[in-house]
């Protein structure tokens, strides 16, 4: 795999050009050249494996507002390279973001075998772990939190660098260093990984997206006696709320999961409909039908726009903005898709496009390799789009033209037999594609023994 050393800007998000994403789809599949994280202090008493913890420093009590830094030309580029994260116990990589610096930030669980119904091991260990590298890899910082119960942790980065982590205490709150965090929560950490605020945002949140300004829109899900009410809340740098609206109550079944934030802070919320729902006036779905819906609010939450697609049994499970305000989304349907003049034979994955005002524009089947994840999607500053799904990396032009898939490789695999699944995704500016997820080793006859560690990669041209 070689570098362009070529691919610079000005800009501050500066994507690929199209011959250098073809490239790196077209090079996924070789060894990067291993990079193994070295271990750090360790609290007291605590086990862990190669990677741990130096503990949150308290947050301080006022947050400095944040000031958004001056467009910076991007470094020379990097090199491709691979960290592998984890110990005796079982770690997945769950998310990653990229602030306006090109740092790269993802968070992995770590849980003990005899959950997945293997034998347990020495030296094994529950948690959360949170980290931060430079776009050549190097690590900034690493916060580990022993002992804990997430579900569905992920990550938002804002172009100035601050961070938000969010998830759901399903069993027991919480304590990032802010007190106890409960249901679903989001934290703020500053660029160094230091605590600042926190929020409960409903009884499960399940998406965010970081605004230019150092707040953070998160979308959520209140439970009430008489079913799930979904919740769009924006926050301020300090953590005020900038506007928040809860929608009507839905039937069972609908997952209103992926959400995006454009810069004119325009918010766009994509996913399953079961049932009716009705928007300031306007209805969407169809009584006792399910489709897919795409919704657009206004900076004071207040709906701009909203289409349907009726009758399609999918879920959306990633949506990105391109640099025209369209929506980019991916997720995994049943049956059939129609998407403007194309028509998806399922089942199977998707990646589709929409015009600023929700038209179809594109549409493509996703390869997911031998076994699936959730596909997730990226688009860079001059509308490339790359989508991942399972262990398949899939590049296209803004236009839609496919350009390539590629199935990826192991990053670091002694045993020589390491399967790999990818579960995040992210374009650092300038340099390449990042990938988050985990790879099992011990191979085929490792029987019920084999581990599973998580990875962050970056993949240059």
């Amino acid at each position: 795999m070689h570098q362009d050393s070529g691919v610079h800007t000005n800009r501050l998000w500066k994507g690929l050009v199209p011959a250098a994403l073809l490239a790196l789809v077209a090079g996924c599949g070789a060894d990067p050249g291993p990079q193994e994280s070295s271990p750090t202090d360790l609290p007291p008493g605590e086990t862990t494996g190669p990677v741990a913890s130096r503990p949150p420093s308290p947050p301080s009590e006022e947050p400095p507002a944040t000031a958004v830094p001056e467009p910076v030309e991007p470094g020379p580029q990097a090199g491709s390279w691979f960290h592998r994260f984890g110990g005796p116990q079982d770690d997945s990589g769950t998310g990653l973001a990229v602030d306006g610096l090109g740092n790269i930030s993802v968070v992995w669980l770590s849980t003990p075998r005899e959950d997945d119904d293997r034998e347990s091991v020495p030296g094994q260990r529950r948690g959360l772990s949170v980290a931060q590298y430079s776009p050549d890899g190097t690590e900034r910082w690493v916060r580990d939190f022993s002992r804990m119960r997430v579900a569905s942790p992920n990550v938002a980065a804002s172009p100035s660098g601050d961070l938000f982590l969010s998830g759901n205490a399903f069993l027991y709150p919480l304590d990032f260093g802010l007190g106890a965090a409960t249901d679903g929560f989001v934290v703020k950490f500053s660029g160094e990984g230091q605590p600042l605020w926190q929020r409960r945002a409903g009884q499960k949140v399940y998406g965010m997206a970081a605004d230019g300004e150092g707040g953070v829109l998160v979308v959520a899900e209140e439970w009430t006696p008489e079913g799930h009410v979904p919740v769009l809340a924006h926050y301020d740098a300090q953590g005020a709320f900038v506007w928040t609206r809860q929608l009507d109550l839905v039937a069972e079944g609908t997952e209103l999961h992926a959400v995006a934030l454009d810069p004119s802070s325009r918010t766009l919320l994509a996913g399953r409909l079961v049932g009716t729902l009705t928007v300031d006036g306007r209805a969407f779905g169809a009584e006792g039908g399910q489709g897919l819906v795409l919704l657009a609010f206004e900076k004071d939450g207040s709906l701009a726009w909203g289409r349907d697609w009726r009758g399609v049994d999918g879920h959306v499970t990633g949506l990105k903005l391109n640099p025209e305000g369209g929506a980019v989304l991916v997720g995994g349907f049943r049956d059939t898709l129609p998407w403007g003049d194309t028509r998806l034979s399922g089942p199977g994955a998707f990646v589709v496009a929409a015009d600023p005002d929700g038209a179809e524009r594109w549409a493509h089947p996703l390869d997911c390799g031998a076994a699936s994840a959730p596909p997730v999607v990226a688009v860079d500053e001059a509308g490339q789009v790359v989508a991942l799904c399972g262990g398949m990396l899939s590049a296209y032009a803004p236009e839609g033209t496919q350009r390539d898939q590629r199935l990826l490789s192991p990053g670091e695999c002694p045993e020589g037999d390491c399967p790999v699944m990818g579960t995040a995704l992210g374009i650092v500016p300038g340099q390449g594609v990042t990938l988050a997820g985990y790879q099992r080793h011990g191979g085929a006859g490792a029987g019920n023994a084999w581990d599973q560690e998580a990875f962050l990669r970056l993949l240059t041209p």
